[in-house]
């Protein structure tokens, strides 16, 4: 699985990271530039009087595989 990872920095200078899943990977560094600027501009995640996520500092495309080590699917019977 693919996750884009946003880093900010908050209005109490600590980073937080935004997480999104499901993400279409052929946006360029321009447009998530562009969309890490709109979310902090909108300032739309607050939790007292802290702004999340205040200040763009980078993101990255995570990839991320699975492996099954107990319970994973069951190879089909021969026949």
């Amino acid at each position: 699985m693919k996750t884009l990872e946003l880093s900010f920095k908050g209005s109490d200078k600590r980073v937080k990271h935004l997480r999104l899943k499901y993400v279409n990977t052929d946006l360029t560094p321009a447009e998530v530039e562009k969309l890490m600027k709109q979310v902090a501009a909108a300032k739309l995640f607050a939790k007292g009087d802290v702004d999340l996520y205040a200040e763009p500092l980078r993101a990255e495309i995570v990839e991320t595989t699975k492996t099954a080590l107990v319970g994973g699917p069951q190879p089909a019977p021969a026949v």
